[in-house]
C-alpha cells in the first residue's frame, strides 16, 4: 500500500504556520515588553523631576524664609534703636524741663507727657510684634498648603503608574490568552486534519480489496 502524497506536504505547512504563529506571538510580547519599559522609565523620570522640583521649591522657600526673618530681625532692631534713641531725647528733655520747672505743677505735666509718650511707644511696640506674628503664622499656612498639594500631587502620580502598570499586565495576559487560543485553534485543525487523512488511508485499502 502506497502512502498518499499530499500527506507530508500538509503537515508542514500546517507546522510552517503554527511556527508563523508562535514568532508573531513572541514579537507582540517582546514588543509589548518594550513598550512597558519605555514607559516606566519615562514615569520613573517624571517622578525624578517632580522630586528634584519638589526639593528645589523647598529650598527656595527655606531660603526666602531666612531672608525674611534677617530683614525681619534687622527691622525689629532699628526699630529698637529708635525707639531708645527717641526715649533717651524725650528722657533729656524731660530732665531739661524738670530742671527748669519752678513748681510741682510742671514737673507733673512733664512727667505725664512722658508717661504717654512711653505708652504709645510700648503699644507701637506691641502692634509691631502681633502684626510680625500674624505674618509669620499666615507663611506658615501657605507652606502647609503647599506641602499638602504636593504630597496630593506625588500620591496622584503614583497611583497613576500603579494604573498603567496594571493596564499593561492586563494587555499583556490579554494577548497571550489570545495567541494561546489561536495557537489551541491550529493544533486542533491539525489533529482533525491529521485524523481525516488517517480514515481515508485506511478506507482506500478496503475499497482497493473489494
Amino acid at each position: 500500500m502506497r502512502k498518499p502524497k499530499g500527506l507530508r506536504p500538509n503537515r508542514v505547512e500546517v507546522q510552517r504556520a503554527e511556527a508563523l504563529k508562535r514568532e508573531e506571538a513572541q514579537r507582540l510580547e517582546a514588543q509589548i515588553l518594550r513598550t512597558e519599559a519605555i514607559r516606566r522609565e519615562e514615569l520613573a523620570l517624571a517622578r525624578e523631576q517632580m522630586m528634584a522640583k519638589m526639593k528645589a521649591d523647598t529650598e527656595e522657600a527655606g531660603q526666602k524664609r531666612e531672608q525674611a526673618l534677617r530683614k525681619e530681625k534687622a527691622d525689629a532692631d532699628e526699630a529698637t534703636r529708635k525707639r531708645e534713641q527717641l526715649y533717651m531725647e524725650h528722657e533729656l528733655k524731660r530732665q531739661k524741663v524738670m530742671v527748669e520747672a519752678n513748681t510741682t505743677l510742671q514737673q507733673e505735666r512733664v512727667k505725664a507727657d512722658v508717661h504717654r509718650k512711653v505708652a504709645h511707644m510700648e503699644a507701637l511696640e506691641r502692634r509691631e510684634t502681633e502684626f510680625r506674628q500674624q505674618q509669620e503664622k499666615e507663611r506658615e499656612q501657605a507652606r502647609d498648603a503647599q506641602l499638602k498639594l504636593r504630597e496630593l500631587a506625588a500620591q496622584e502620580l503614583k497611583e497613576r503608574v500603579h494604573l498603567e502598570r496594571e493596564l499593561v499586565r492586563q494587555q499583556q495576559q490579554n494577548v497571550i490568552l489570545q495567541k494561546q487560543r489561536e495557537v489551541n485553534r491550529l493544533e486542533a485543525q491539525v489533529d482533525r486534519h491529521l485524523f481525516q487523512q488517517a480514515q481515508d488511508n485506511l478506507a482506500k485499502p478496503i475499497s482497493k480489496a473489494t
